[in-house]
């Protein structure tokens, strides 16, 4: 297959119109056709059939389809790896994450980049693994701190386990729960509104689960949301409690100077532990010399070096 070949089928797992794709990539919509005969022909397979409104992948075309975005990608990282090998260390890096390593290992690691390695810039993505896994496998991103979901397959992707996540119970400063004596009961925390991430995501099992381990029913009034911020302001703003990783809470309960934040952690009979994470590659990726530096800084932070920049 040619880099043509190649770069229609990557784009038609996007599009769902062969003149679209054609569109995208400058060409006409009878080259299009034409290439897409080619790719039949030496696959040996339907990879396309017409629909009403356009065509639509086969199963053995969009499986095809995928691989070519990787493919592409591949090829993409490797001219830059080329690049950086030639001009020095710069480039561009896609961080995935999960919000607690985010804050307290992935903020720190930037702001040593942005001094020692100007010319390296970066992107983080925030989200839950089951957002970042599909962004990850297609080369959207670099490397992330999250976890492998379990929808997902998890020998596309290389894992490193690295720490459990601390988590921790939270509300306004001015809570009726902050002036209860230390540590606050389960069943005293049943009595408010909870906020939670949507069923399945980590910090929500291990909160579920933790209520089963002591007998209780889950809480009777529940907000979900898949919005950090929404969490946050519903919080600080209203009665209701939730769970979240504990660095990111202590973030929000402390200012730089020591002085009390927009929300206070509440010391409870909970154990909450979320699962592992993991620092995960895609399976086989070979990384870009930016992207090394940048792993290894994360990496630094994680496991407690501390560079002085």
């Amino acid at each position: 297959m040619k880099i043509s070949h190649l770069r229609l089928l990557a784009e038609l797992v996007r599009q769902s119109r062969l003149t679209d794709a054609a569109s995208a990539l400058g060409i006409t919509q009878p080259a299009a056709s034409r290439l897409m005969s080619e790719i039949e022909h030496v696959a040996g397979a339907e990879i396309y059939v017409r629909s009403g409104r356009g065509i639509e992948l086969t199963e053995v075309g969009r499986k095809l389809g995928e691989r070519c975005v990787r493919v592409l990608q591949e090829l993409t990282d490797a001219a830059l790896d080329v690049e950086h090998h030639v001009s020095g260390q710069r480039g561009h890096v896609n961080i995935g994450s999960v919000t607690g390593p985010a804050v307290e290992y992935v903020l720190p690691a930037i702001r040593h980049i942005r001094l020692s390695y100007p010319e390296i810039s970066v992107s983080v993505e925030i989200g839950p693994s089951v957002v970042l896994a599909p962004m990850l496998e297609d080369g959207r991103l670099d490397f992330s701190l999250s976890r492998v979901p379990l929808n997902a397959d998890p020998d596309l992707f290389d894992e490193r386990p690295l720490r459990r996540e601390p988590a921790c119970m939270v509300a306004r400063l001015d809570h009726p729960l902050t002036r209860h004596s230390t540590p606050v009961t389960a069943s005293a925390l049943l009595g408010f509104d909870w906020v939670f991430p949507p069923v399945g995501a980590p910090i929500r099992t291990t909160a579920e689960c933790a209520l089963r381990d002591m007998g209780l029913q889950l809480p009777p009034k529940i907000l979900t949301t898949s919005s950090f911020l929404f969490t946050l302001a519903t919080i600080q703003r209203s009665n209701a409690i939730g769970p979240v990783a504990r660095s990111v809470a202590e973030s929000f309960a402390w200012l730089p100077d020591g002085s009390p934040g927009s929300i206070g952690i509440l010391e409870t009979e909970l154990s909450l532990f979320v699962e592992t994470y993991s620092f995960l590659t895609r399976k086989g990726q070979v990384p870009t010399a930016a992207a090394q530096i940048v792993s290894r800084e994360v990496l630094r932070e994680v496991n407690g070096e501390k560079v002085q920049a």
